[in-house]
């Protein structure tokens, strides 16, 4: 199997807690607007009374620094960032590497990566190490 299908690096995701309501989201972003942070992925998903939203940014530390400023509730992972092949089975391909290697994926979501031929995957996955080792 050819790797040059894939490449992936590891990458810093945000996770900011937003309660269920109206104007939460629009609060997270406006203050990444304010600070001149682009967001590279984003992901949001629901729980019983609050909501997640999982980013990843152009300006990590900077985007932290003002989220936390403007009184969000913050946490910062560890995440693969995952460039695989914009095809069918393109993303089949690295995730069977990291099946027979023993990553496991925890969650994952996409994004357009600035080469239209692939897709950016982000993976929160048990091991960072070991699934970019599993992949190079």
């Amino acid at each position: 199997m050819s790797h040059k299908l894939f490449s992936a690096k590891a990458g810093k995701q945000i996770s900011v807690f937003l309660e269920n309501r109206p104007g939460t989201l629009s609060a997270v972003i406006d203050t990444l607007r304010e600070g001149g942070i682009n967001m590279m992925a984003l992901s949001l998903s629901e729980g019983l009374d609050i909501g997640y939203l999982r980013i990843i940014v152009d300006q990590h530390e900077t985007a932290v620094k003002w989220l936390r400023a403007k009184g969000h509730l913050v946490i910062e992972r560890d995440v693969v960032l995952l460039a695989v092949a914009n095809e069918p089975g393109g993303l089949a391909s690295a995730i069977d590497v990291w099946a027979k290697a023993g990553v496991n994926v925890e969650y994952a979501y996409s994004a357009d990566d600035a080469a239209p031929e692939r897709s950016l995957i982000v993976a929160r996955v048990n091991d960072v190490a070991k699934a970019i080792a599993a992949l190079a």
